[in-house]
């Protein structure tokens, strides 16, 4: 429990912000993978909604931890088979006062399915300190806006 504990912290630091927190609220959610592909070809600013509680532990049928959180990706990927993948790195400082680089990659099915994968790097040596992978779905875990 003390590992979902930690990436729950670390999550909802970059995760959250008024400023994201208000424009999520005042604006549609969008749960459809053609609608936000679509926004993505034309150049929407696209915002996250995630509630990780919603979503599975990569490859078992338990909850994730109770973080829910708004984010910005800055750049996404289309590929071939319709695949939409973006990635994010946040540096922040562990409750032990550790610096660390939080590195989030998601990739999203044309399916509705949406693999998260979070890997937490010691910001000195780059040596892996955590890594989790959640299972989610869009409108189930995870909701787009723009």
């Amino acid at each position: 429990m003390r590992k979902y504990a930690f990436v729950g912290i670390l999550a909802l630091v970059f995760l959250s912000s008024p400023r994201d927190s208000r424009r999520a609220i005042a604006e549609d959610v969008h749960r459809d993978y053609s609608a936000l592909k679509q926004a993505l070809l034309d150049g929407k600013d696209i915002h996250t909604l995630i509630d990780l509680s919603m979503c599975q532990v990569h490859g078992t049928d338990k909850s994730g931890p109770p973080v829910r959180g708004v984010s910005h990706f800055e750049g996404y990927m289309i590929q071939a088979d319709g695949t939409i993948a973006f990635a994010r790195t946040h540096f922040a400082v562990r409750p032990d006062k550790t610096p660390v680089n939080e590195f989030l990659s998601y990739r999203l099915s044309a399916s509705g399915k949406v693999e998260h994968h979070t890997i937490f790097l010691n910001a000195v040596t780059f040596a892996v300190l955590h890594e989790a992978e959640f299972d989610c779905e869009i409108g189930k875990g995870v909701a787009f806006h723009w």
